[in-house]
This record gives C-alpha cells, structure tokens and sequence, in this order.
C-alpha cells in the first residue's frame, strides 16, 4: 500500500479526534449520571423531585415516615431515576398519571432500598396501567396486575394500585407483589453478591414452602393471605407485601422466614436505624 495522501491523513486526523473526544464524553458523562451513555439515556434526563410529589410520597408511603435523612435521600434519588427512566404507557381515560408513576416507582425503590441495584435493568423495561382490571391476551382471564419477564413488561391496573397504598398494614398491595415477580428475574443467574444473596434465600425459602411441616404452619396460621397457596411464586410476592406493611407481626408469626428475607433485601423496616450497607 502506498503512503496516504494529504486529505486521507486529514480525514483520519478527523477520526481519531472525534474518537477521543467521545470517548471523554463518555467518561464524564458515566461518572456524573452513573448510568451509560446512550440516546435513551440523553433523551430522558432524571427529572428531580419537587415539593408537591415530595408531600405526596409523604402521605402515601408509610415507611416513609421513619426513615432517617439518608435514607429519605437515597429513597428520592432512586425515586427520581426509576420515575424518569421507565417507559410507562397509559390506555384509557387515567387522569392521575404522575400519582400512578409514584405509586410503582416506589414499590420498585421501596423493595430494594437496602440493595445496590435498583434499576431493574434486566427486568423491568416498560410498565402498561390501565384505569381499572384489564383483560390479559396471554392468560385470556381478567387481571389487576401481572409481569411478563419475557417482555419485561409490568401491567397495572390504576385503581388497585391506589387501593394498594390506601390501607397500609392489610398485606395486600399490588406495587409491592408485581415487584417483588421482577426481583426474582433481576437476581436469577446474576454474579453480584447480592444477587446471589437473594437467590440463596429464595432458594431456603422454595425448601421451606416445600415441607409438609411448613404447609401445615401455614394452614393453621391466616398472616399470609391464601393467594400465596397458588405457587411458590405468589407466596414469594405475598410475603414480600408482609414484609413491607407488617414487619413486626411477620417478625412474631414467622421469625425464620422474616430473617430470610431480611437478609435477602438487606434491610429490616422494624429498625429504621438499619445501615445501608453493602449497597456501593
């Protein structure tokens, strides 16, 4: 090959310049936002959370009101990211849009507070809501709520998931359930420690669940609503919105599947002194 010509060692001067200042936009970029650089990420910024969405995640979210000053920070800086980054899509006549966003967005927050990823960016890509039970083309049966882990898509109905955080301590609550179904996909065959960590005690769970001595427990106790007999999948989902909204009764009832599973999220709403260790 002969040497190159005047223009073709400009063209290529051009190349390596427009590489390297990429490259150091990257860079800058990744370490101030922490998340990669792509359109999706440039075309939706995180958008802060203001005084109005800040009084109402006050009144809807109970927990809310114990945590300390970090972690009140941590939560609102999560909040704001999950909110800003998922593709939420609306069908029907649904006027409280924004509420309906804080709703999910702190059932996903709310649940991995004590873990280092939040973003549920193997689960969750989209999240469908509907104004009130909908009808499911993949079960052909009517819904309030599900996840599709192939499409990683969460479906909602609006109205249930208001009611979800109308009562806080009846254990019933559709954000928590349907996010606790994307946990389970997010953690499956991760490397992370935590990941492992939550499998783990899925995994001593699944064995407890299992056990004729456990199915008789739970047979002579009503803590866990009877929609968790269906699966092991749905007990998972129903005791992840125990743990969330009666703690300190899961705590007394269950104290061995309590602490499973506080070790699997890290963190114990009881003690709202808990650190948020392990989590960076």
């Amino acid at each position: 090959m002969g040497q190159l010509t005047q223009s073709e060692k400009e063209i290529v001067a051009i190349f390596l310049v427009v590489g390297l200042v990429f490259v150091f936009v990257k860079v800058v970029y990744e370490r101030m936002t922490k998340e990669r650089l792509t359109l999706f990420n440039i075309l939706h910024p995180i958008k802060k959370i203001n005084a109005k969405e800040r009084q109402f995640i006050s009144e809807f979210l109970h927990p809310y009101h114990y945590f300390s000053t970090e972690q009140r920070k941590i939560f609102l800086e999560r909040f704001a990211w999950f909110k800003s980054k998922k593709h939420f899509i609306f069908y029907g006549n649904i006027g409280n849009k924004e509420e309906i966003k804080a709703y999910v967005s702190a059932s996903a927050v709310l649940l991995t507070l004590g873990m280092a990823n939040y973003r549920f960016e193997r689960s969750i890509k989209r999240i469908i809501v509907y104004p009130s039970d909908y009808y499911s083309r993949i079960s052909r049966n009517h819904h309030v709520g599900e996840y599709n882990p192939r499409l990683r898509t969460l479906v909602f109905s609006a109205e249930s998931l208001k009611d979800g955080f109308s009562i806080p301590n009846d254990n019933v609550n559709l954000g928590i359930h349907e996010v606790a179904h994307a946990l389970m996909i997010e953690t499956f065959r991760k490397p992370s420690f935590e990941a492992k960590r939550f499998q783990k005690g899925l995994a001593k769970i699944k064995e407890l669940y299992d056990s004729e001595t456990f199915t008789t427990q739970l047979a002579n106790s009503h803590y866990f609503r009877d929609y968790g007999k269906t699966n092991f999948v749905e007990f998972f989902a129903v005791i992840a919105e125990n743990f969330v909204e009666t703690p300190l009764e899961f705590k007394q009832q269950f104290p061995y599947v309590f602490e499973i599973v506080r070790t699997m999220l890290n963190m114990d709403l009881n003690d709202m002194g808990w650190q948020a260790k392990n989590r960076f």
